[in-house]
């Protein structure tokens, strides 16, 4: 049973370990956007005031406003995707592998169990039809099982 449990901690240890690093991400893609939000306000409210009245000298107020809307949209645009470039997939991707393995480690030890009780359950249905020619039956599977767990100490 120790390398069932083995199993189950490493499970348990990954999924833990890709949660952890899914919410690293998106805490830091959520702080990329904030930063990009501020730094939007902040530094294209000064920078507009200078555009607008240097585009008002080459053409009509609604022009250069036009121009500068365009503009802070096109910034925008670039910060946002700039945020979302983070993929969580690429970091955690070993530990997901380590997870799957495991579980199908999990999955084959449980099968090998299913298959040693129905053997101990035939051997226990065949003693009443032949006591002394079951015995055999019913030993080896015990006995696997028994030496299977004293060699996983």
């Amino acid at each position: 049973m120790s390398r069932l449990s083995r199993n189950l901690v490493t499970i348990y240890r990954t999924e833990r370990l890709i949660a952890r690093r899914r919410l690293a991400v998106m805490q830091q893609q959520t702080i990329l956007m904030v930063l990009a939000g501020i730094a939007a306000l902040a530094g294209l409210v000064a920078l507009n005031v200078a555009i607008f009245f240097a585009l008002e000298t080459l053409m009509s107020s609604a022009g250069a406003a036009a121009v500068l809307a365009a503009g802070n949209l096109l910034l925008a645009a670039l910060l946002v995707l700039f945020a979302r470039r983070t993929n969580v997939e690429d970091e955690i991707a070993p530990a997901v592998e380590v997870r799957d393995m495991a579980i199908a480690d999990v999955e084959d030890e449980m099968e090998e169990m299913a298959t040693e009780a129905r053997e101990v359950v035939q051997a226990v249905k065949s003693i009443g039809a032949n006591p002394l020619g079951s015995l055999p039956a019913l030993l080896v599977p015990l006995l696997t099982a028994l030496l299977k767990s004293r060699a996983e100490k």
